[in-house]
């Protein structure tokens, strides 16, 4: 052989060997992170304290959860959850190094942007739960607060800008300071509280307060809740620690999720007996409906959303515009720097190409060439096989995405629509009404003694019970009506341009029709009945709240008098048109939550 011939094959040895050596240093720098967190685990716990930014209540369930199955300890952690002392700010709690980790709302965007060295880790509640609570017999309107006595906490800016929105100025309200106690709307010393929809709605509820609520969402501002966050230092010094830190405690989160009540026994019995069993469990169903984790990952952030939050702590001049809010949102998807591999793997290819050069000159040209076209042509394959991959992903999430919407809005047993779509639907169609001066019947019917059919044949018995109710409220609806389950045994139908008289007529032609099924149940045939209440807008009220009570009362009526049978709500005479037109079309956001107390309260 010649000796270019056998230089040629020396230079394609070391070729081969120099690409080898870099995927070997790619690969090894690729697994260092996972070496440095598995080295972590096996160590001993490190302790850690969180800076909770309230008192023990289900608000913190997650991490109680996260302590109490181990979570954080098999991410390495000893956790200790420290309760928010009278005079402590959370965010100062965690800079002065009292905590490691911290639970603040969106004053941390506010505080980052003044200079504070924090970073948010993770976004809890993916909507705020801080609302404005208001008499309901004198405020029916975010503008009737206009000259009244208003309880406001100095942090809740949320509030102020949502005043300023809606073109109530502070200097138009009668600012107190916050006793954050309900007493003093109930006792009539304010005409409105700040508070929490997961916490202060309960507590009214229970003295049978009529209430108002109004949320700083109405007027577009949605910022985030609870939030965690740590220093700017943590994530420098420590990324992996921090990434294992959040992982666990939204762990814990989507356990406490899944297992309210297991986690109301927990914090009943080992952090703290100031809310009832009843009360937790309250504040665990708003807290889902907040969080959203059905439709959103559970610690999401969104960067821009923090950049509009700052943009409304502008609008009420407490920053100055386009703060910079880059750096204040940590990425938990960590990657290895690897940087100094690209630099030398650059100077290897840079290296072995003049090396090939020389070793292959003209003779490799076309096999070079070849080699260009077959790789262009694999692309080309992979791009068409990319495409349609991506084609069959966009069919899925779109199908996905319908399916989402459709569970969102329908009760998945019955297929009837659920209560979130009712809430939603009757306002409109309360406000259609107004507009176009015809009534709005609602039947609310419930079964009769459903629990003995449960207690008896069984739940699946009482799930066929609901189901052939159902197809018969879907027999017996017009176009335009909207029947919906209400809850439990309770169903609502809404019917459109129907008077009262028409109305008694429909739901006792449902209650009739209902008794005359012959269900077999458990292989035993079995005769049910229904009672039924009815209101109608505005006869017996101005929303949707009021025809709700109303409905709901006269189903109690129903239900006293012997059950199987058809009442009214009472006649209190009907609204003037002034009247109905200043009555907004649902005072509580939370729709006819009075309305569903009184029909658990009565007898199955």
């Amino acid at each position: 052989m010649s000796n270019s011939h056998h230089l040629s094959r020396a230079l394609a040895a070391l070729v081969r060997k120099t690409f080898l050596r870099c995927c070997a240093l790619i690969v090894l720098a690729g697994l260092a992170p996972l070496a440095a967190g598995a080295e972590s685990q096996a160590q001993t716990p490190l302790a850690v304290t969180l800076q909770l930014n309230w008192k023990h209540q289900f608000q913190f369930a997650g991490y109680y959860a996260a302590v109490e199955k181990g979570y954080y300890r098999d991410a390495g952690f000893e956790v200790t959850l420290k309760e928010l002392r009278e005079g402590v700010d959370p965010v100062d709690s965690v800079l002065s190094g009292g905590a490691d980790f911290g639970v603040g709302a969106t004053e941390l965007a506010l505080r980052y942007a003044k200079g504070a060295p924090i970073m948010v880790i993770a976004a809890v509640l993916q909507h705020s739960p801080l609302v404005l609570i208001a008499r309901g017999d004198q405020v029916q309107s975010l503008h009737d607060l206009a000259g009244k006595r208003v309880e406001l906490a100095p942090h809740e800016t949320e509030i102020y800008a949502y005043l300023r929105r809606e073109g109530l100025s502070r200097e138009r309200i009668r600012e107190v300071p916050s006793s954050f106690d309900v007493k003093s709307l109930i006792g009539g010393s304010v005409d409105a509280i700040s508070g929490y929809s997961t916490d202060e709605p309960f507590a009214l509820q229970q003295a049978n307060f009529r209430y108002s609520i109004f949320s700083p969402r109405a007027s577009g501002i949605d910022f985030y809740g609870d939030s965690l966050f740590t220093t700017t230092k943590m994530v420098r010094d420590h990324p992996h620690r921090v990434a294992a830190f959040r992982a666990a405690s939204l762990r814990g989160w989507q356990y406490a999720l899944d297992h309210p009540e297991e986690i109301a026994d927990l914090i009943l019995a080992k952090y703290s007996t100031r809310h009832s069993r009843e009360h937790l469990l309250f504040e665990a169903a708003e807290l889902r409906r907040l969080m959203q984790p059905q439709l959103i990952e559970l610690g999401h952030l969104n960067p821009g959303r923090w950049t509009h939050i700052a943009g409304v702590y502008a609008e009420l001049g407490l920053l100055p515009p386009d703060s910079d809010m880059q750096g204040f949102v940590f990425d938990p998807n960590l990657k290895a720097d690897l940087t100094w591999v690209y630099r030398g793997l650059m100077a290897t290819l840079l290296l072995t190409f003049f090396m090939g050069v020389l070793a292959l000159r003209e003779a490799h040209n076309n096999r070079k060439l070849r080699g260009e076209i077959a790789k262009r042509e694999a692309i080309e394959q992979q791009l068409r096989d990319s495409n349609q991959r991506l084609g069959l992903q966009l069919g899925e999430v779109k199908v996905l995405q319908t399916k989402l919407e459709e569970q969102a809005v329908r009760d998945s047993l019955t297929g009837l629509f659920n209560r979130r779509y009712l809430d939603d639907a009757l306002p409109r169609e309360l406000q259609r009404a107004r507009r176009e001066s015809y009534p709005v019947a609602i039947v609310l019917a419930d079964i009769d003694r459903f629990k003995r059919v449960n207690d008896t044949y069984g739940h699946q018995a009482g799930d066929v019970v609901l189901q052939a109710l159902a197809t018969l409220l879907k027999d017996h609806v017009r176009g335009g009506d909207l029947p919906c389950r209400w809850g439990g045994e309770e169903f609502v139908l809404v019917l459109p341009r129907m008077s009262a008289e028409n109305a008694m007529a429909r739901a006792n032609d449902l209650r009739t029709s209902f008794s005359d099924l012959r269900l077999e149940l458990d292989g035993q045939p079995v005769t049910l009945t229904l009672s039924a209440g009815v209101a109608v807008y505005p006869v017996h009220g101005g929303n949707a709240m009021e025809l709700l009570r109303m409905a709901d009362e006269a189903l109690y009526e129903a239900k006293n008098g012997g059950r199987d049978q058809v009442r009214q709500a009472s006649l209190a005479g009907p609204l003037s048109p002034e009247a109905v037109a200043a009555t907004p079309l649902m005072a509580d956001p939370a729709g006819a939550a009075p309305a569903e107390q009184g029909a658990k309260a009565q007898a199955t």
